[in-house]
């Protein structure tokens, strides 16, 4: 992944050495100890050549993860595929795997992967995250509408990171001299600066002062101009290259002050950092008072974590994590900043596509609000990450190696707002309703907003083009609706739709029906004394007939059973009662049970679709509630017996 590549290395105790005996079980001993030392080509080699000759499960495992950390996805699906059968699988493996599937494009055999490690632990929060990605995949790749993306054509083998530096940018790419990183078996990366001469980009020049003989990579400069922070490999006072406990070479943040002449003072370590933790990807804020970073140092959420620090006038103050709607169990890297209020950042852990994608989160009430993921074809399933805002707010560059290697592109963000303009009415009344709780909810990424309608029951709400959205409408004495509308493939500016409430009348007392009733049988012109079957509590279910003499539901019956399902799923605050009824023909004892069995047929079809049961009762009522004058010894066709052969539902209360 993205975070490993340019972040971690390891230190060399000296190189691996091979004895050439020929022995399986030596090659699979070096390819461990490359394993722990993170190098993970010298890795790949050896546990290759020995699992070709002799299986080793820890071994197989470690190639498997070596493959992945290298970004070659292919390879590690077909490891992991083997080692599935292993029974001290861990769930981080099962969770590597997905990754791999899903960078793969392979979402729905990840599914199942995530599903297992669910159904045992259902607190695994990356797990999650990943499993809702899998299920989101085709909504969240629909969307080709939000950006428009170019591939930028600097002149470098591999290019990543930018950010403004004077006319242009600096950037982050490979040295091209000097020593291999062990982790990469690559060059290590220095910081340039390139700049755009209309459709060209200048050849990278190095930054004087500031690259040594490691890692030096995503830099940022303060609005001023004064100021340098980037990361770099940490090293001694000497420049010899040094690490954590692990024998871990980790990455810190370095800071340098302009000279007058253009030039780099010597880079000295930022205070905060200690070398046992990884700091890096700093970025300003852009008023310059605030730098944001990647760091797995303790008190974040787990994997690194995205902090901040203000500059106090001296130093920099004492870190604090942004928080668990930005920061997951994963990996949350690359920061940037569009404003003071609006970060970007990419994860591995959130809403994915696959390996590292980008998201953007704002600052309202104090708090971090849930990321938004960013749409393709700005995300995919490749890494994507450190993603910068030009001055126009609609344009800017990221990085990606969707090509195979790191590469810049540009973007740019096209018109998405569509104003939907809501009117809400009751049902019945047709009358506009004022105060009505209005919750939009994005179906790709989660997100939600809240209106309420005025007093002539109207609402406006910004939508973005190429989504699809639900809408819930709620208001005391209606029945709670919720409706999706979709925004693809339409160029109009504003969208308008009427929304119906339902009112809910309640029947205080239900009718009895069987055990000792006497309720005469009655027809449709008298039992309601001239009240609709709404007034009086009764709500028909449209199209719900039975066959004579049976209790079967009836295919022609489910689609509105399902907006059954819907309704009372909704409402799941409220009480029903379902009672159907039967024609006149049989006695008053079979026909009170053979309306009891239509009833519970169709509670029992509502609890399997994911009705509460404790919201349910089913009484049949036999023939004792006639729509008609098909009584006893009354000659009438089928279609009039069908209309009497009903199911119905009231509302008996709130819970």
């Amino acid at each position: 992944m993205k975070i490993n590549s340019t972040i971690k290395m390891a230190i060399l105790a000296g190189g691996i050495t091979f004895l050439g005996t020929g022995c399986a079980s030596l090659y699979i001993s070096s390819g461990k100890e490359a394993y722990e030392n993170l190098q993970y080509h010298d890795a790949i080699y050896y546990l290759e050549k020995g699992i070709a000759k002799k299986d080793d499960q820890a071994g197989r495992r470690m190639l498997a993860e070596s493959y992945l950390m290298t970004n070659n996805y292919s390879k590690a699906n077909e490891l992991y595929e083997l080692t599935t059968t292993y029974t001290d699988n861990t769930d981080q493996d099962r969770i590597n795997y997905a990754r791999a599937l899903m960078s793969n494009n392979r979402y729905n055999d990840a599914r199942p992967i995530l599903e297992g490690i669910l159904s045992r632990d259902a607190n695994n929060e990356v797990a999650k995250d990943l499993l809702n990605s899998c299920k989101k995949y085709n909504e969240m790749k629909k969307d080709s509408l939000a950006y428009e993306i170019t591939p930028e054509n600097i002149p470098a083998l591999s290019v990543y990171s930018s950010s403004p530096y004077k006319e242009g940018y600096l950037i982050t790419s490979p040295s091209g001299k000097g020593d291999k990183d062990p982790y990469t078996d690559k060059a290590y990366t220095n910081l340039f600066y390139t700049k755009r001469e209309g459709n060209q980009w200048s050849q990278p020049v190095e930054i004087e002062g500031i690259n040594g003989k490691y890692h030096d990579a995503v830099g940022t400069v303060s609005p001023n101009g004064q100021t340098m922070i980037f990361t770099r490999s940490f090293q001694l006072n000497g420049g010899a290259l040094a690490g954590n406990d692990s024998k871990t070479s980790t990455t810190q943040l370095y800071m340098s002050k302009a000279n007058p002449d253009g030039t780099w003072e010597k880079p000295s370590l930022v205070p905060f950092c200690e070398s046992k933790y990884m700091y890096a990807h700093p970025c300003f804020s852009p008023d310059g008072g605030t730098m944001y970073f990647a760091s797995d140092m303790p008190g974040g959420q787990g994997g690194m974590d995205i902090w901040k620090s203000k500059f106090n006038g001296d130093s920099w103050d004492t870190p604090s994590n942004l928080g668990g709607n930005i920061n997951s169990k994963g990996d949350e890297v690359f920061p940037n900043m569009k404003d003071n209020e609006t970060i970007y950042f990419s994860s591995d852990a959130h809403q994915t596509l696959g390996g590292l994608d980008i998201h953007s989160s704002q600052f309202s009430n104090g708090n971090w609000e849930i990321p938004k993921h960013l749409s393709y074809p700005l995300n995919t399933s490749s890494d994507d990450f450190s993603l910068i805002w030009n001055a126009d707010g609609k344009t800017g560059l990221f990085s990606s190696d969707r090509s195979g290697n790191d590469r810049i592109y540009s973007f740019v963000e096209e018109n998405r707002t569509i104003e939907y303009v809501g009117l809400i009415t009751g049902k019945d009344s047709m009358l506009p309703l004022g105060g009505v709780k209005v919750t939009i909810r994005n179906l790709t990424d989660g997100t939600e907003t809240m209106v309420i309608t005025d007093g002539e029951g109207k609402f406006t709400a910004p939508l973005l083009k190429g989504k699809e959205y639900q809408i819930t409408s709620e208001v005391d004495g209606h029945f709670k609706k919720s409706e999706t509308i979709s925004t693809m493939n339409t160029t109009d500016d504003q969208i308008q739709g009427v929304i119906e409430l339902e009112e809910i009348y309640i029947k205080d007392k239900p009718d009895q029906a069987q055990n000792g009733d006497t309720t005469e049988p009655s027809n449709g012109n008298t039992k309601n004394g001239g009240k609709t079957d709404k007034q009086t509590g009764v709500y028909d279910i449209p199209e719900i007939h039975w066959d004579y003499n049976k209790w079967d539901i009836r295919n022609d019956a489910l689609p509105y059973l399902d907006k059954l399902v819907k309704l009372f799923r909704e409402n799941n605050n409220l009480k029903f009662e379902l009672r159907s009824h039967t024609d006149c023909r049989g006695s008053l004892e079979y026909n009170d049970d053979l309306s009891q069995k239509r009833a519970k047929a169709v509670t029992d079809y509502l609890v399997k679709k994911g009705v509460s049961r404790g919201s349910l009762i089913s009484k049949g009522y036999g023939e004792r509630e006639l729509l008609n004058d098909c009584t006893d010894g009354v000659f009438c066709d089928e279609a009039k017996h069908e209309v009497n052969r009903r199911t119905e539902f009231i509302v008996t209360g709130k819970k």
